[in-house]
This record gives C-alpha cells, sequence and structure tokens, in this order.
C-alpha cells in the first residue's frame, strides 16, 4: 500500500516537461535585456537539470510548475501584477520544497532575485 502524502513521481515529471517546454520562450523574451534573459535561461535549464523527475514530492512538482508559470508570464511580457503573483507563488514553492529538494530551491530563488532586480 502506498503512501498518501506521497503521490509518486508522476506529478514531478509532469512539472518538469512543462518546464522543459517552457525554458526555450525565455530565450525569445525581446523585451528583457539579452543578458537577462541569458541569466535566466541558464537557471532555468539548471533547474531542469537538478529536479529529480523520481521525486515523490508534490513540493517539487509545485516548485516546477511555479517556474513554469512564471516563464510563460515572462515570456507573454504579462503586466506587472501577473508576474508579481508568478513570482510570489515562486517565492511560496521555494519556501514549502526547502527540504526536499535544497538545490533546486536555490535556482528558484536565484530566479527570483533576478526577477527583484529587473523591479518584478
Amino acid at each position: 500500500m502506498s503512501d498518501p502524502s506521497s503521490p509518486g513521481p508522476e506529478p514531478v515529471s509532469r512539472a518538469l516537461a512543462n518546464l522543459r517546454e517552457v525554458a526555450p520562450l525565455l530565450r525569445e523574451a525581446h523585451h528583457l535585456d539579452p543578458d537577462v534573459r541569458q541569466n535566466l535561461a541558464d537557471l532555468v535549464d539548471d533547474l531542469v537539470r537538478v529536479i529529480d523527475p523520481a521525486a515523490p514530492s508534490s513540493q517539487t512538482a509545485h516548485l516546477a510548475e511555479s517556474s513554469a508559470q512564471l516563464v510563460e508570464a515572462l515570456h507573454r511580457h504579462h503586466h506587472a501584477g501577473l508576474l508579481a503573483s508568478a513570482k510570489q507563488r515562486l517565492e511560496d514553492a521555494a519556501a514549502r520544497a526547502a527540504t526536499e529538494a535544497p538545490v533546486a530551491t536555490g535556482l528558484a530563488r536565484r530566479l527570483i532575485d533576478v526577477l527583484a532586480g529587473l523591479g518584478i
């Protein structure tokens, strides 16, 4: 019998697949400075690499999904309120995933710091 608090790796795999799909959108976000685009894209690429797709953590899945939503909002050049909401969701997800995925959480926080430098 499986542990009900451990949802299995499927949510993490799905969230990672979504993050992989939207990650290249950062390189197309021409409204951002090229150096910022590159820095953000590198952070997202690193995040994809460090999250274990077999991790049975819903917190890790939420971290990946929140990152993907933020990338999509940046690409679509959403207004400041939507970007701030997406950033806040990522901050919340990072806080919850800190003990289960410390390296991924650190990368997410670096992503948040870059956005803060942009005034987001």
